[in-house]
């Protein structure tokens, strides 16, 4: 493969791109711990598992995409490209999320009042 600017630019770009994916991965850890409530042992653990998963899977992008080299300029991109979407998209992706979430314990507190009322009334009828 010959090697150009052009592989440059488009390299920067895909390291970019791979950025905004990560930026995704960790929205998904996010999203699990907003649904549920962990120790916070537990969240590091998760952010343990994110970095060491996301190396790799950088590591293995950075391999293939550049045949076969690591360029420090890559790894400075993936970030800028995590960073951008933490910025710009993961911060709406994440507020439509919130309002989702909450959309959902209203529907399970509601089904849950009416559960217990039911329950209830069952009970006091039983007894």
């Amino acid at each position: 493969m010959e090697y150009t600017h052009i592989t440059d630019i488009t390299s920067m770009l895909q390291a970019l791109l791979a950025g905004a994916v990560m930026g995704v991965y960790y929205d998904i850890f996010r999203f699990v711990r907003r649904i549920f409530k962990f120790a916070p042992i537990s969240v590091a653990l998760q952010d343990v598992l994110f970095w060491i998963t996301s190396a790799i899977c950088i590591f293995f992008v950075c391999i293939k995409l550049n045949a076969g080299f690591i360029r420090i300029y890559f790894v400075i991109f993936v970030m800028v490209g995590w960073l951008c979407y933490f910025m710009t998209a993961g911060k709406f992706i994440f507020k439509i999320f919130d309002g989702i979430i909450k959309v959902f314990n209203r529907i399970f507190n509601t089904f849950k009042r009416v559960f217990i009322k039911i329950l209830e009334k069952i009970y006091l009828k039983i007894k």
